[in-house]
């Protein structure tokens, strides 16, 4: 009996689904999904397989993205099936996954300490065409930001949990205010990709949704290190953040609180991306001593910022 393995089983499906010649695939990486590198006889394409699990935000994201691609927005340009439909869509025991084939790109990821400019446009251009967007969006508030974290210290026992609380409470106070609209949810560098011409490109709509603009920003503008706190990085920020943010500007307006609000969001990210870790990996992945450093970042940060007000 003959056993279809996984990429044989996929070049079955694109041969199917699509009108191009497809002859091999070759693995390429696994994380959120699985990809590869398509191959035809004179021409690769990218192959993105998503998996059950995130089977909701797949299909939103794909949407995000032939919504952009249709608006001449820089984004990998997306192969339709001969249906003229973005993705396949494979139902079996384990659930749905999307088969989604884009062309592909030779390219690397964005610098912000020498792209700063060019990213402040992409970037305003992006945030301008999502307010027109009209497919449903999650929203990020208060929850998101700063109670998953919060309680997962809770259940935790963690001995300093209130400390992070009153920071925390004290960064939403100022932040929550702030406009709300339509952002990208994980702007970091190895989002943004600049091909041999210079031409940025913007990826991953997983997590697109109805939040804070400034998140984004502070994220791609961010040159703190997560981990450990360098003084240094608070300076290196600004300056990028200050050379990105004219560029921006002349794309999507910001207030004035917005454009203050930039290093309590860099704190802020802190809950956020560590409640997102523990959530995915378990209440084990992290200990005391780490929770304690992190701690400790963030009553440095927040000295640091005093002292720069």
């Amino acid at each position: 009996m003959h056993v279809i393995d996984e990429k044989e089983h996929l070049l079955q499906l694109l041969n199917r689904w699509y009108s191009l010649p497809f002859d091999g695939l070759t693995f390429l990486r696994d994380g959120g999904s699985r990809s590869f590198q398509a191959n035809t006889g004179s021409k690769p394409y990218f192959l993105r397989v998503t998996k059950p699990a995130f089977a909701d935000t797949a299909s939103q994201s794909v949407d995000v993205h032939v919504y952009l691609q249709n608006q001449g927005f820089p984004v990998p340009r997306l192969v339709l099936t001969q249906d003229h439909a973005p993705y396949v869509e494979v139902c079996d025991v384990t659930g749905t996954r999307l088969l989604v084939l884009y062309e592909y790109m030779q390219s690397q990821e964005v610098d912000p300490a020498q792209d700063a400019e060019e990213i402040g446009d992409l970037t305003g251009r992006f945030h301008t065409l999502m307010e027109r967007y009209d497919g449903p969006l999650v929203r990020h508030g208060h929850w998101f930001f700063l109670d998953r974290y919060l309680e997962i210290l809770r259940r935790k026992q963690y001995p300093n949990a209130e400390q992070f609380a009153a920071y925390g409470y004290a960064l939403w106070e100022r932040l929550r205010a702030l406009p709300a609209g339509p952002c990208h949810g994980d702007l970091y560098s190895g989002n943004i990709q600049k091909d041999a011409e210079g031409r940025l490109y913007l990826l991953d709509f997983d997590t697109v949704c109805e939040g804070f603009r400034m998140y984004d920003i502070a994220l791609i503008c961010n040159r703190t290190d997560f981990f450990t706190f360098h003084e240094s990085r608070f300076q290196e920020s600004k300056e990028v953040f200050d050379r990105f943010l004219p560029r921006y500007l002349a794309q999507h307006p910001l207030s004035s609180d917005e454009i203050r609000s930039f290093y309590d969001w860099i704190a802020l990210y802190h809950f956020a991306l560590q409640a997102t870790i523990i959530e995915i990996n378990g209440l084990d992945c992290v200990d005391d001593t780490f929770l304690d450093n992190q701690l400790r970042w963030l009553e440095q940060w927040r000295k640091q910022c005093e002292n720069h007000a």
